[in-house]
């Protein structure tokens, strides 16, 4: 008698380690699965009512498929793909999913640690009634999930019954000879396990309209790089030494790329008065520079220039003398050289510009009335000028 129990209380101990190392793998392989059914819902802060309604049903289908939910809340002004994919990493999950809204749509984004893959689905708020627009977004959100996760989303985790089984099959079978032990209280019935749910056969479902989108580059600028031609018309100041006046102005410039040439015209406008006893003079400039210039564009609608001028200079002087004196009119060209600046801004095909120049003349000239040095048209020249044009 001491001896069959000795041996039943041995073949306990071996049954009950071979359960607790059965249980342990259990464990351990449990383990390992969970990033494979772990999902991460990334939430805007303050995401409204819809997006509320729909991200709890989103979540009560996920929990109902046996993932494991957790929840990244972020600001509203973000990356969003970025944002996705961030929490995917940082969560060890199998995907990551979130709800933006912008500009009367929702972006449903989906990012999957298996394919490497970031999808994005846009939905028209407009498109249903205010009503159901939150059954709308989680029936949309749903099947997008549902198709990425489709090889897992009907797998569920091994039910106890198949432990009961691994257990009653690792006891040996008592041995035919043993002497008949005393009667033993009979065991507790064992609970019957609930009976398993058939797993149902995952249905494919084809992909929404989704499209994968890259992070977008900033655009470029709109100020022109390539070739253009441009008209432009407007008024310049010219001054030389004690000569100052307006004119209108012309201007023509082509550019390829970031180098090109001008030419500008401008003259026959206000000019300066010098009167004496024996009479009067008006003196007034006039200008024709041929440039060689280099643009730079700084943002999307601004762009400065640098110029070498070369040209010519025309004063007029037209005198007029008093009673018994004789009044003179003369035009002196003269050449002119320089550096000058600019600035234009662009608004679609219009062209707002403004310059600046200091050209050297290769000569001076002096107005005289009876004799008497009244006035000096000397060295350097001042120009500066703005002007409207359009871009061909």
């Amino acid at each position: 008698m001491m001896l069959a129990r000795a041996a039943l209380a041995g073949r306990g101990r071996r049954v009950g380690g071979a359960g607790a190392l059965l249980a342990a793998v259990t464990l351990a392989a449990t383990a390992r699965a969970e990033p494979a059914r772990r999902v991460v819902l990334v939430v805007p802060e303050a995401p409204g009512a819809v997006a509320t309604e729909a991200l709890a049903r989103v979540r009560g289908e996920l929990g109902a498929a046996r993932f494991e939910v957790e929840t990244d809340v972020v600001g509203n002004n973000v990356d969003r793909r970025a944002t996705v994919e961030r929490a995917l990493r940082k969560a060890d999950a199998r995907a990551a999913f979130g709800i933006f809204f912008g500009a009367g749509v929702a972006e449903i984004w989906v990012s999957d640690s298996v394919s490497g893959r970031t999808v994005v689905q846009t939905l028209p708020l407009s498109a249903a009634a205010p009503e159901r627009r939150a059954t709308v977004l989680a029936v949309k959100a749903v099947d997008l999930l549902r198709a990425t996760l489709a090889e897992v989303w009907v797998a569920a985790p091994p039910t106890s019954a198949a432990s009961s089984g691994a257990t009653s099959a690792a006891s040996p079978p008592p041995p035919a000879s043993r002497p008949p032990a005393e009667p033993a209280v009979a065991p507790p019935p064992a609970e019957t396990a609930p009976p398993r749910a058939e797993p149902t056969e995952a249905v494919a479902r084809p992909l929404p309209m989704v499209v994968e989108r890259p992070l977008e580059p900033e655009p470029p600028p709109t100020a022109p790089s390539g070739r253009d031609v441009n008209l432009a018309a407007g008024v310049g100041w010219i001054g030389a030494g004690s000569v100052s006046n307006w004119a209108p102005l012309l201007a023509v410039s082509a550019f390829s790329g970031h180098l090109g040439g001008r030419v500008i015209a401008t003259g026959f406008g206000s000019s300066t008065a010098v009167t004496q006893p024996a009479g009067s003079a008006r003196v007034a400039y006039g200008l024709a520079l041929a440039e060689l210039a280099a643009r730079q564009p700084i943002g999307r609608h601004f762009e400065t220039t640098a110029s070498l001028s070369a040209g010519t200079a025309r004063l007029s002087v037209d005198g007029t003398g008093a009673p018994g004196f004789d009044g003179s009119s003369a035009r002196v060209w003269s050449a002119v050289g320089g550096v000058g600046v600019g600035a234009a801004a662009f608004i679609a095909r219009l062209t707002i510009s403004v310059d600046a120049r200091v050209l050297l003349s290769a000569t001076e000239a002096e107005v005289h009335i009876n004799g008497q040095d009244v006035l000096r048209a000397g060295r350097p020249l001042f120009s500066i000028s703005g002007a409207l044009g359009m871009r061909l």
